[in-house]
């Protein structure tokens, strides 16, 4: 029997649904062998569960309908900018911000004002396009991470190299031209 008290309910109702299809796996395998298996060349009307991305594909809450709702979405000098800005400024202290759209727009921006032509981005298990990001601005990606970092059946905590000597990719030259280490979260 189910113990249903390890399996409490959401604490939310959902306020939209949006109606999705399943094609069968024939049609499943031929999308992907005709998108050469790039997964970013499927389109989206062919994808059942989104596995790609976590942008964007949760239900919104009623108070975020809500923001959208009220929200002032004058081209500059709204009130939803300017609160912001206090609240950046008041939790982070930074003087400047520059609101993106999401994560890869932003990380494009940081990579076109921060790479030089020839600089070392090491990190561990980027994303496609934050590797292209830093490579279309001149940097030179270098993967760091461990062997074991490739098996998902194993449970360790910090999956990047232990230390920088014993990774063969980063050289003392290299480590000199490094100008950030890139490192996502993992778990």
């Amino acid at each position: 029997m189910i113990d249903f008290s390890k399996y409490p309910a959401e604490p939310f109702r959902i306020k939209s649904v949006e109606p999705v299809a399943m094609i069968s796996r024939e049609e499943r395998l031929k999308v992907a062998k005709e998108a050469g298996y790039n997964t970013f060349l499927i389109n989206s009307k062919d994808v059942y569960i989104d596995l790609l991305t976590d942008s964007g594909t949760n239900a919104m809450s009623d108070r975020q309908w809500g923001g959208m709702m009220i929200g002032d979405e004058a081209y500059a000098g709204s009130r939803n900018f300017h609160h912001l800005q206090e609240v950046v400024q008041k939790h982070f202290g930074f003087k400047y911000i520059v609101p993106t759209h999401q994560g890869r727009g932003a990380e494009n921006l940081l990579s076109q004002i921060a790479i030089k032509p020839g600089q070392f981005v090491p990190g561990n298990m980027y994303f496609t396009t934050t590797r292209y990001h830093q490579e279309r601005n001149g940097g030179i990606f270098v993967d760091i991470i461990r062997d074991e970092a490739h098996d998902a059946t194993l449970d360790i905590p910090f999956k990047v190299i232990s230390t920088w000597r014993s990774s063969r990719e980063l050289s003392t030259k290299k480590v000199l031209k490094m100008w950030l280490m890139y490192a996502l979260p993992l778990r």
